[in-house]
């Protein structure tokens, strides 16, 4: 199944979304917009299924232009005051987008597109189905998203639950932010290992003060916070026009590429950091 937004004829158009973003509601646009509206929805949202081998009729009666709407109204935004949809509507304002590039790009991107996340929690929130990883009939493993058994008991196959991202390309995000750090390095002249540690320690929540991860950073106390300080404005001067960025999917995989560049050295004192 093609991909939403990749041809221009799938647009809605700017007037149409502009309506969607004043009220949040596909049908309670004009007849006009909502039609529109709806056939580029629905196709977002069925493609995205499509690529998880769920079929419409798996999908069943479910409307999907009806959770697309809930999921922008009950969303907030990341400090959850404000609905997701205003969010949005804020970093267009901001970073000068237009309405065809946030839509196809932000929304319905193929890399990292919010669609993602709407077509996940629809599944697995709303419809209950949990992703599986199974065997095939040459033992190699794949995702499967399973519906609830009827006295909700576990399947006897010995399968294993995985996060329900799993089976999305990734690949893609972590180049971008591969190449962040990579760029970052090399702008605050410090190695890419050691910026990628200053972040997952500041993402776990952890102290710079720990002995010995000083000593496997190489830095003294006040050094490392100077550049954990640089590192973290420079990184997010890198990513903050990344497709996807602020999405769950994208924190997680940033944390993921981060882990990945620590060197075991380092990642040992990390447990020991006070």
């Amino acid at each position: 199944m093609e991909e939403q937004g990749k041809t221009s004829d799938l647009y809605a158009g700017d007037a149409a979304w502009q309506e969607w973003f004043d009220i949040c509601s596909v049908d309670g646009c004009a007849a006009a917009h909502a039609e529109k509206l709806r056939a580029q929805v629905t196709r977002a949202m069925y493609a995205r299924l499509a690529r998880l081998d769920i079929s419409r009729e798996d999908a069943g009666a479910d409307d999907p232009v009806a959770f697309f709407d809930s999921y922008f109204k009950l969303k907030g935004t990341r400090d959850k005051k404000k609905p997701l949809k205003s969010y949005f509507a804020y970093r267009m304002k901001v970073e000068g987008r237009r309405m065809v590039d946030f839509v196809c790009g932000t929304l319905f991107g193929a890399a990292a597109g919010r669609i993602h996340d709407i077509v996940l929690e629809w599944v697995t929130v709303i419809k209950g189905w949990k992703a599986r990883s199974v065997r095939d009939g040459e033992g190699l493993r794949h995702t499967v998203f399973e519906r609830p058994l009827a006295d909700d008991t576990a399947a006897p196959e010995a399968s294993v639950t995985v996060d329900p991202a799993a089976y999305l390309d990734i690949r893609p995000m972590m180049r971008t932010i591969d190449l962040a750090l990579t760029n970052v390095a090399r702008k605050i002249n410090l190695e890419k290992h050691k910026v990628a540690s200053l972040l997952l320690m500041t993402a776990r929540d952890l102290s710079l003060n720990g002995a010995g991860f000083l000593e496997a950073m190489g830095m003294s106390k006040s050094g490392a916070y100077a550049a954990r300080d640089k590192a973290m404005k420079a990184v997010k001067r890198e990513l903050e026009k990344a497709e996807g960025v602020g999405t769950p999917l994208f924190g997680r995989v940033l944390l993921a590429t981060c882990e990945a560049a620590v060197p075991s050295v380092i990642r040992i004192q990390m447990g020991g950091a006070e």
